[in-house]
């Protein structure tokens, strides 16, 4: 009887940690991390569309994201601030 619980509270917790990984995949911004078959739609925005998204893609935080595709995202934040300003110069 033992056995049986144990083995039904072991599917139940894999299937839980399943799903919260696939909730996790599903609100990251595929298009902004460069995965296009997986982006529902175009991968080319305007520099303030392009920052709106990465600033709310950095709030999310490692609750979606993992630590790498953050500091990838932060790096693309910066670029997108420095061409601004650049841009603003003009």
């Amino acid at each position: 009887m033992k056995q049986i619980i144990l083995a039904g509270a072991m599917v139940l917790a894999l299937t839980g940690v399943s799903h919260a990984a696939d909730n996790r995949d599903s609100e990251k911004d595929w298009c902004l991390l460069g995965i296009a078959d997986k982006c529902g739609g175009t991968t080319t925005f305007d520099l303030a569309e392009k920052t709106r998204r990465l600033e709310a893609a950095i709030k999310k935080g490692t609750d979606v994201y993992t630590p790498e595709e953050l500091k990838h995202l932060q790096a693309m934040l910066e670029e997108a601030r420095q061409t601004k300003r650049l841009l603003d110069r003009r």
